[in-house]
């Protein structure tokens, strides 16, 4: 009986453990391929959720009178921004163009025009063609301009010269002079700048004054033995359906602010840190 009882378990050898195991790395391949696929991410033992991120495109403009230095440092922000996770669920990927037109704004959120090599004569750019800019600023797009990018956006600069009149609602003053400044956050500032008094590179940047509505002033110099002592050092404008961003001083330059520019890029990439400075009356 004991033998009859043994002969009808089927034995399991151990070729049918090697087919059995194959089966099974075939699933699990399947598996994954389908997942990559698809866009899953699969993270062992770690929460996948940190794979998602809005990706925020910025076009950098490197053509004639731009600065080479102010251009890298621009990247090397955006970067640290990147590895440090400054802004949270934010990536920001970057390009250059030596020209500003229509194809070359074509798929980006934010344009950066940083410092100038030559001043004024930025404004008169051949290789920058405003009307595109405007375009694309009033579609609903960021403009960022540092330094002469600042002199070039605002609507004019006392004694010089009318500017684009892409922030119809600042006025510039010629502040020429060279190195390190102190400013301070306004109130409506404090989300992107802190509220510590910082030190910040100046390179002959402007002084800014709000002369109409749905501008704000982010941060104003503080030098007390300056003229220039409470006018705005970086300021936010409306143009259309987009935001600009003008800032005398440089973020990108030592004493490098990484994580002041990334603000400042987010929120003209869409109002964050700030409330909408559509609602402020900011005019005198």
């Amino acid at each position: 009986m004991v033998g009859a009882r043994r002969s009808l378990i089927p034995d399991i050898k151990p070729k049918d453990n090697r087919n059995m195991m194959k089966i099974k790395i075939s699933l699990v391949i399947v598996l994954v391929v389908s997942c990559l696929s698809l866009g899953v991410g699969l993270v062992l033992g770690e929460d996948s959720s940190e794979t998602d991120y809005t990706v925020v495109k910025v076009l950098i403009y490197s053509g004639n009178d731009t600065s080479d230095i102010s251009i890298e440092q621009l990247k090397k922000c955006m970067d640290q921004s990147n590895l440090e996770n400054m802004t949270p669920g934010i990536k920001f990927v970057y390009d250059t163009s030596k020209v500003i037109n229509n194809r070359t704004l074509s798929g980006y959120d934010v344009l950066i025009m940083a410092g100038s090599e030559t001043g004024v004569h930025y404004i008169y750019n051949d290789d920058v063609d405003t009307v595109a800019l405007k375009s694309f600023v009033a579609s609903g797009k960021g403009f960022i301009g540092i330094c002469a990018g600042a002199y070039s956006a605002a609507n004019y600069t006392a004694y010089w010269d009318n500017g684009w009149g892409l922030a119809p609602s600042i006025v510039n003053l010629p502040y020429l002079e060279k190195g390190n400044v102190t400013i301070q956050a306004t109130s409506e500032g404090t989300g992107i700048i802190g509220k510590d008094v910082r030190m910040i590179s100046h390179i002959n940047g402007p002084a800014m004054h709000i002369s109409g509505y749905g501008a704000v002033a982010f941060a104003t110099y503080t030098d007390s033995s300056s003229k220039y002592n409470g006018y705005a050092a970086i300021v936010g404008d409306h143009y259309g359906e987009g935001r600009i961003v003008l800032s005398g001083v440089h973020p990108e330059l030592s004493p490098q602010q990484a994580e002041l520019l990334a603000k400042l890029i987010m929120w003209s990439y869409n109002g964050s840190y700030v409330k909408d400075a559509t609602s402020l009356n900011t005019g005198d």
